[in-house]
């Protein structure tokens, strides 16, 4: 095995676009959630007779409102990396190929 070969990425760069993604999101879903239940309690929230059982149980709901962040935050993130793939002023893929 020579250098060039090790010093090339295994992943594709679509793959590492995504991994890139989920990172940012993960960690934005992170903060979000702290923010977000720092200022609102799971057990009063779910008080309500019209709110679901679930959401009173504080682990449950801190664990579905991490994922419910995390989710829209990589739609999100996602939508971000294709504008901005499908700009006029990205690279052309024949340019990429050779970087």
């Amino acid at each position: 095995m020579n250098d060039e070969e090790a010093r090339t990425p295994s992943w594709s760069r679509f793959n590492e676009r995504i991994g890139v993604t989920l990172w940012a999101s993960f960690l934005a879903a992170c903060l979000e959630t702290v923010v977000f239940f720092a200022y609102f309690d799971p057990a009063v929230l779910g008080g309500d007779q019209l709110a679901p059982l679930w959401l009173a149980m504080r682990p449950i709901a801190y664990g579905a409102g991490f994922f419910f962040f995390w989710v829209f935050t990589f739609l999100g993130s996602s939508l971000t990396a294709y504008l901005l793939d499908s700009s006029p002023n990205s690279a052309p893929k024949s340019m990429e190929s050779h970087q």
